[in-house]
């Protein structure tokens, strides 16, 4: 596992896993997750995953020549 303190991890209260990076997920819903030893990583498609997490983790990873400016 790489240093950065992100990965899909399930918020209190919420049925699906979210992706957090420091500490606040990329759909904005849930935020100040305490514990970042157990965000996994890989396993995007999972259909457990939030999908508006995964969507935005897609749009981040997509490659700089496929981006219309």
């Amino acid at each position: 596992m790489n240093n950065k303190k992100e990965g899909w991890g399930q918020a209190p209260g919420s049925p699906k896993w979210h992706y957090f990076r420091n500490q606040d997920s990329l759909c904005r819903k849930y935020g100040f997750r305490t514990k970042d030893d157990d965000l996994e990583q890989g396993n995007d498609n999972s259909p457990d995953n939030c999908k508006a997490c995964r969507r935005a983790l897609e749009k981040e990873r997509k490659p700089e020549t496929d981006k219309v400016t």
